[in-house]
């Protein structure tokens, strides 16, 4: 019996850890949806549930168990209620259908398959800590169990019956530690991911990310010839609001700045603080007319914002803005070129908007 039972834990590690790498990939190629992530993870749970019923083990007096309970519960709790439904049907179809003849037997473990789900939802839609979700599902789902195999099998197997409920009990709060495990890990990843691409002061993306950014919009514009354009921006006279007010302001204005420039570009384009008081637009399939429409807007929203400062006095700032864009200049110019139609706004007086007009060969 323990060489069996020690073969299911290891087929529930296994399964749990090689099918979150698998989805983390398949995320990060962003190529399912929220609802398809769900149907992926209550097939694959379903799947798993059926081979843990290939993988039953005896626990003597002709009784047999296996985790297909765990199944359920996890996918319920990672996917909700449509995808546990899913997995328990599958679970449930093929316990009636390809495991012998249908009796007594099967149709308990299929109602035992179906009040696991219930409890599930029940357990997980609960306003309280997950553990204790968890706690509330293991014990619904023994409590269940019991009272649906001691029609099958008689109050003089009552101990094998409970050395199952403990067994069970024991797989949910396993399941339970392994998932919180990948989870918290997940964070982490992402604390740490989110702490080496963006700015500390002002969230945006930092130099090295919206590099990173910047060379794959280039390899995929031109790969579909589609247009982008990229913004440089400087703050005006930003050295004078840093020697007069403060470091403190200093920090004020670029964190007030870094919002006002996020807010006025569309979701799907990129914004980043270059270092100092320059910061860099990245617009996706944005022609060059409407790249410099999208500065001048940009140029707009500043001059007409107030900056509140730390002691609570107004501040009015201004930006210059240099504009280049594909396929009027190459990829690998556009940044030299971005920057000096930046030098030649701040030439012409600041507070102005400069386009890179294409090299004459």
């Amino acid at each position: 019996m323990f060489v069996n039972l020690l073969i299911n834990f290891s087929l529930l590690t296994t399964f749990i850890f090689f099918g979150d790498m698998i989805l983390s990939l398949l995320k990060d190629k962003r190529t399912f949806s929220k609802l398809q992530f769900h149907v992926l993870y209550g097939i694959g749970f379903g799947l798993f549930g059926i081979v843990q019923l290939n993988f039953a083990f005896p626990l003597g007096n002709g009784t047999i168990i296996d985790f297909r309970q765990v199944s359920i519960l996890a996918s319920t709790y990672l996917g909700g209620p449509v995808t546990g439904m899913i997995s328990t049907s599958l679970i449930a179809l093929y316990r009636l259908l390809f495991l012998g003849a249908v009796n007594q037997a099967t149709i308990l473990g299929v109602v035992n398959i179906g009040v696991t789900f219930l409890a599930a939802v029940f357990a997980f839609s609960l306003k309280t800590s997950n553990f204790y979700k968890w706690l509330v599902a293991a014990c619904g789902m023994v409590i269940l169990s019991t009272c649906i195999l001691l029609p099958l099998v008689g109050w003089t197997n009552i101990g094998t019956i409970l050395l199952f409920d403990m067994i069970c009990f024991m797989a949910c709060l396993f399941n339970y530690l392994l998932i919180n495990h990948l989870e918290k890990s997940h964070d982490a990843l992402e604390m740490f991911k989110e702490a080496a691409e963006r700015d500390f002061l002002t969230r945006l993306h930092n130099p090295r990310s919206f590099n990173l950014i910047f060379k794959r919009t280039a390899e995929m514009s031109a790969l579909k010839n589609e247009p982008f354009s990229l913004l440089l921006i400087d703050i005006d006279h930003f050295k004078y609001v840093n020697d007069t007010y403060g470091h403190a302001a200093g920090d004020v204005v670029l964190s007030k700045l870094a919002d006002i420039l996020q807010s006025g570009i569309r979701i799907r384009d990129y914004c980043a603080r270059k270092g100092g008081e320059e910061f860099a637009v990245l617009l996706l399939r944005c022609t060059a007319d409407k790249g410099m429409t999208v500065a001048e807007k940009l140029r707009s929203l500043v001059q007409d914002s107030n900056f509140v400062l730390p002691d609570q006095s107004l501040l009015r700032i201004t930006i210059s803005i240099g504009v280049s864009s594909f396929p009027e200049s190459a990829p690998s110019e556009m940044l030299e070129r971005a920057d000096e139609a930046l030098y030649e706004a701040k030439g012409k007086g600041r507070n102005q908007v400069c386009y890179a007009e294409p090299h004459v060969t």
